[in-house]
């Protein structure tokens, strides 16, 4: 059948005629997408759209070239199109993804900030001397024969003195266990 009989009969609503249309021309459509793109359910998929436009767009169509150009052309500015469009969902999802793990980040920053100042606050609620030796052995990373040595006291003092803080700073700090396992 000639061509501008088959779009005549399609914009008279022929259902005959697409399915004339389909016939002839989708299996070579498909192959000729899936020579481009290598993905055979893309070129399935867009034929089938094709088709579809066609339809649905029948009283408004104007093919000015054959019918088999208008519709290789269709079908490649439509297979660009869609992996254009995922190209960007994938970048749109890579943003998402790097905007929840840098507020995932600021979060954790922000939680340890507040719980340095909570450990602060701790360890300036203790004794003098025993918040002294704590600072040695925890901030300044001495040991507790040095701890002795640079004080005068002996070794047995300065691991009483750490046994209070620590006992003490759990205290303190014992509402804020579970969180602070979950932030490690």
């Amino acid at each position: 059948m000639d061509e501008n009989d088959l779009l005549k009969r399609l914009k008279e609503d022929d259902v005959e005629a697409l399915h004339l249309l389909f016939n002839q021309y989708f299996g070579s459509l498909n192959r000729y997408l899936y020579l481009l793109f290598k993905n055979e359910a893309m070129a399935e998929n867009i034929a089938q759209d094709i088709f579809v436009y066609i339809w649905e767009q029948r009283h408004k169509l104007e093919i000015h070239s054959s019918l088999e150009a208008y519709l290789y052309t269709a079908g490649r500015y439509r297979a660009l199109n869609q992996l254009r469009n995922e190209k960007l969902h994938k970048h749109v999802l890579q943003k998402i993804s790097q905007s929840d793990t840098d507020a995932f980040d600021l979060n954790n920053k922000i939680e340890m900030a507040e719980l340095e100042k909570l450990i602060e606050e701790a360890v300036s609620s203790l004794p003098e001397r025993c918040q002294k030796i704590f600072r040695m052995s925890r901030y300044d990373e001495l040991s507790y024969k040095a701890i002795a040595g640079l004080l005068g006291i002996s070794v047995n003092t300065v691991e009483n003195q750490m046994s209070i803080a620590l006992k003490k700073l759990r205290k303190v700090l014992k509402p804020f266990y579970l969180q602070m396992l979950f932030s490690l």
